[in-house]
C-alpha cells in the first residue's frame, strides 16, 4: 500500500466517486467523519503520522484534526464547502436564546462545533478544479490503486444510506465507538428505512 497523508486521503474520499473518477461528493460533516472512519476500520486504510486518532464522541466515531484539515484544504484552494440546507426556524430560535459568550466559545452540537447559525447547516464537499488535478495526480502514483478502490468501495457501499442508516451500521458495527454518544437511544431505537 502507498503511504498517504490525512490530506491526501481526504482529498480522496471527498473527490473520488464510486466509479473511481475524482470528481465525487459528500454531504455533511458527520457523514465524512464516519466514511472516514470505515475506510480505516473495514478497508485497513490508515493515513501516515498518526493518523485521525478516531475517539468515542457525542455521535460515535470523532477525529477534531478533521476539521483542521478540511479547513486548510478549503485554503489552499482543493476543496469547496457549500451550505445545502439552512437552520430550521426551531434552530433559528434556539441561536437567538444564546448569549454572546456561548455563541463565540459554546461548543455543545453533535460534532463539537460551534452552536453559531451555520453549525446548524450541512455542508456539501467537493473538489475544485485545482482539486481534481491533484486528485488525479494522486490518483495516478504508483500503488494508489489500493486506496482508492477502498474508497470506491466504501463510498459505494454507503452512499445510498441516509445518514440514519449509516450511524446505525456504525453504531452496531463498532459498539466502543457509542460510549459517549448522545444521540445512540435515537439511532437503536429507530427501524432503518
Amino acid at each position: 500500500m502507498v503511504d498517504i497523508g490525512r490530506r491526501e486521503l481526504l482529498l480522496l474520499l471527498i473527490g473520488v466517486d464510486p466509479e473511481g473518477r475524482s470528481h465525487g461528493v459528500i454531504s455533511g460533516i458527520t457523514r465524512l467523519q464516519k466514511l472516514l472512519f470505515l475506510l480505516q476500520e473495514e478497508e485497513h486504510i490508515s493515513p501516515t503520522g498518526g493518523g485521525f486518532e478516531f475517539v468515542a464522541y457525542k455521535a460515535g466515531p470523532y477525529s477534531a484534526k478533521l476539521y483542521d484539515d478540511l479547513e486548510l484544504l478549503q485554503n489552499l484552494g482543493l476543496i469547496r464547502s457549500e451550505a445545502t440546507a439552512e437552520s430550521s426556524e426551531a434552530e433559528t430560535a434556539d441561536i437567538e436564546k444564546l448569549s454572546f459568550d456561548e455563541l463565540i466559545g459554546g461548543f455543545d452540537d453533535l460534532d463539537g462545533v460551534s452552536k453559531a447559525a451555520d453549525s446548524f447547516e450541512e455542508r456539501r464537499y467537493t473538489l475544485t478544479e485545482k482539486g481534481r488535478e491533484r486528485a488525479q495526480r494522486l490518483m495516478s502514483t504508483a500503488g494508489s490503486e489500493a486506496v482508492t478502490d477502498g474508497i470506491r468501495k466504501i463510498k459505494s457501499q454507503f452512499s445510498r444510506h441516509s445518514l440514519h442508516d449509516l450511524l446505525r451500521y456504525v453504531y452496531t458495527r463498532y459498539p466502543g465507538m457509542t460510549t459517549e454518544s448522545e444521540i445512540i437511544a435515537k439511532v437503536l431505537g429507530r427501524k432503518s428505512k
